[in-house]
């Protein structure tokens, strides 16, 4: 083994070593809570993770589910017709319940991604419900949360499109989410059959399809 080689290898390791812990570094960054380096730096990082390594890793369940979430969505065709909204949650639901010992991810890619749609920070969540007890102005979103917010809508809206095949005869110009969010009745009423919660909807932006390719 020459010294040539040797020095080679060596000056290779140390460059993969530090490029390895450099994405480390900002994968660790993205599921940091909120800091000031985060505001600064948190649109290069969502940049640069999305979409091979974005994280979202939920390892603990602080709040009892309380709410039935999840997506359906339409389309524009060429002649300015609208489909019927398709039921995107329940198709990955079915897929997932349709193999036991090998069940799909679609549900987990689905999930994820509303969850960043309804989730936020702490401190940001915090600060708001303060201004709205003191009826003041809420913060408006900040440009962290935007970006994560059209990276989810984005990211559904592509999901929609590859399996709604045969909408529009497999032409459709044009693709719109909407998020519901189905809150289950309170505990009080645990034993009474007619007991609904309320259902809330939030319909996105409308996107090209050529866009989501």
């Amino acid at each position: 083994m020459t010294q040539t080689y040797r020095t080679t290898r060596r000056a290779a390791l140390l460059i993969g070593g530090a490029l390895l812990g450099v994405h480390m570094i900002i994968a660790a960054l993205s599921q940091a809570p909120l800091s000031p380096a985060k505001l600064v730096y948190g649109d290069a990082v969502t940049e640069y993770l999305d979409p091979y390594f974005s994280q979202n890793w939920m390892l603990f369940a602080p709040q009892p589910m309380s709410d039935s979430r999840g997506i359906v969505a339409r389309v524009t065709c060429r002649n300015g017709s609208v489909s019927e909204f398709y039921d995107v949650s329940a198709a990955a639901l079915e897929k997932v319940q349709g193999s036991r010992f090998f069940p799909s991810r679609d549900v987990r890619l689905v999930s994820s991604n509303i969850q960043n749609l309804t989730s936020t920070e702490e401190v940001l969540r915090r600060v708001r419900q303060k201004q709205t007890n003191d009826k003041k102005p809420a913060l408006p979103p900040i440009p962290y949360e935007k970006a994560t917010e059209a990276e989810s809508v984005k990211y559904l809206s592509r999901y929609a499109y590859d399996h709604m095949p045969s909408a529009c005869e497999g032409q459709p110009v044009k693709v719109q989410v909407r998020m519901y969010v189905h809150e289950l009745p309170p505990w009080s009423k645990r034993r009474d059959p007619d007991a609904e919660g309320r259902v809330l909807t939030k319909d996105f932006d409308w996107l090209d399809t050529k866009d989501l390719r």
